[in-house]
């Protein structure tokens, strides 16, 4: 198993349907389980397992979309990612 939490916070809460359309859960035949938490009414986490690193590499939207917002200076963004020990 591989794991990957991207947690960040939003300039503005309308910016969480930008998040909300990329991280609806991924299907679980792809060998994908994501969730959305919402911490306060600018920020949150997703979680997303997948079934090895290789599948992670393959299911980018989420992060691509963090990623761009912060590059836009529209949300503060930290990614962590492992393997089940």
């Amino acid at each position: 198993m591989y794991g990957r939490t991207i947690i960040f916070t939003l300039l503005a809460p309308s910016l969480w349907s930008v998040i909300e359309a990329v991280a609806r859960n991924a299907d679980s035949k792809e060998g994908a389980v994501r969730h959305l938490f919402k911490s306060s009414d600018n920020s949150g986490f997703v979680t997303e397992i997948f079934s090895n690193q290789a599948e992670a590499g393959k299911n980018l939207e989420v992060l691509k979309t963090v990623q761009g917002l912060k590059e836009q200076a529209l949300a503060k963004v930290t990614v962590i990612e492992g393997s089940s020990c």
